[in-house]
């Protein structure tokens, strides 16, 4: 029978190996420091999300007959690149806040932790930031697998200039806790109103009777549910441990695919990969069959159209304005027809962006 390797061998062979790779990660952050002087001269920024995708995309494709999952090995690259782009470039990233909220992990687990946060009190906070430069991107949520679209985020893509540059899906799981962790103790629930819509069946049978009170973020929930034992809070374990908070009841969500769609936002379009979506919105004058027009081209030009939604304008009752999302991106041949022959049927169409398609959920 063969001997069995001992632990101290097999941690040597370990140390052997973590030796080779910061090795080659010194030799990487070498060379990203050369690319990053190729940028400046070229005016590029250091995030390049097509590129990011790219190798994230390349590596996966190696990695099939590893151990390691396809969720790890992207959140491990995250921080690779991450470390590499602040080599390059300090890059400020506005989002939802403050710490602790379900926009921070998603920014976290997208640029990694080598980036400079920029907490911002709403959602409009984190568009006019970006339109006017005060940070170089922002993370909005835009829709919920459970709750659907995320209304003021689609509005204010239609009174920015703002561009999309990269979609992250996040599961999102909900934790009910306080001071104490005793359900008993609690009289009231703080909760941003998102969270309290996806754990409606939840609260509907624990608590019935208990007043809910609305926030503007996760992590300020968990700030209010700190100061008294009697307040619970809908929150993120991150949440809860930042605010030293105790697990009452952990994934209390309605569904367990409850997943978040969020928008990395930014000042410019991207270049094409090799697979693009891109979004765009619309108005149309009103009559009949307009919408079946305005949809025709892409039909007609083999595009696939992932989802249309409508939003009302508020400036005229019964006026709305469309959101369409497409596989490909605005410089392939298709879509560049299909847009022009809309435009020549719509008052006016807006391109928000063309972005690498997100494959992993974070």
């Amino acid at each position: 029978m063969a001997k069995e390797p001992k632990l101290k061998e097999l941690r040597d062979k370990i140390d052997s190996i973590d030796r080779e790779l910061l090795k080659f990660l010194g030799k990487r952050m070498e060379i990203s420091k050369e690319i990053g002087k190729a940028k400046k001269t070229r005016g590029v920024s250091a995030y390049q999300p097509e590129r990011e995708e790219e190798v994230i995309a390349k590596m996966t494709a190696s990695n099939r007959k590893s151990a390691l999952s396809g969720v790890a090995l992207r959140r491990i690259y995250a921080e690779i690149m991450s470390a590499s782009r602040a080599l390059q470039e300090s890059i400020s990233v506005g989002f939802l806040g403050p710490e602790g909220t379900f926009s921070y992990i998603a920014t976290i687990r997208h640029f990694g932790h080598s980036i400079n946060l920029v907490p911002q009190r709403d959602i409009s906070e984190v568009f006019i930031g970006v339109e006017k430069g005060a940070f170089d991107f922002g993370v909005v949520p835009v829709e919920n697998s459970m709750e659907g679209t995320v209304n003021a985020t689609l509005d204010l893509f239609r009174h920015t200039t703002v561009k999309i540059n990269a979609e992250i899906l996040l599961k999102v799981v909900h934790n009910l806790v306080s001071l104490t962790g005793q359900r008993e103790d609690v009289r009231t629930i703080y909760s941003h109103p998102q969270p309290v819509a996806q754990c409606r069946m939840y609260l509907n049978t624990h608590f019935p009777n208990v007043k809910l009170v609305e926030t503007q973020s996760s992590a300020v929930a968990a700030e209010k549910a700190a100061s008294n034992k009697k307040i619970a809070a809908i929150a993120s374990e991150y949440a809860a441990k930042e605010y030293s908070l105790k697990m009452i009841d952990r994934n209390i969500e309605d569904s367990a695919n409850n997943i978040t769609k969020f928008f990395v936002i930014g000042q410019h379009l991207n270049k094409k990969t090799s697979h693009s979506k891109t979004s765009i919105l619309f108005s149309l004058k009103d009559r009949p069959g307009v919408l079946y027009d305005a949809l025709r081209p892409f039909s007609k030009n083999g595009v696939n159209l992932t989802k249309i939604e409508s939003r009302p304008t508020r400036e005229k009752a019964w006026d709305y304005v469309f959101f369409i999302d497409m596989d490909g991106h605005i410089e392939d041949d298709p879509i560049q027809e299909a847009v022009e022959e809309l435009n020549s049927k719509a008052r006016f169409v807006k391109v928000l962006g063309s972005y690498p398609a997100c494959k992993e959920i974070l």
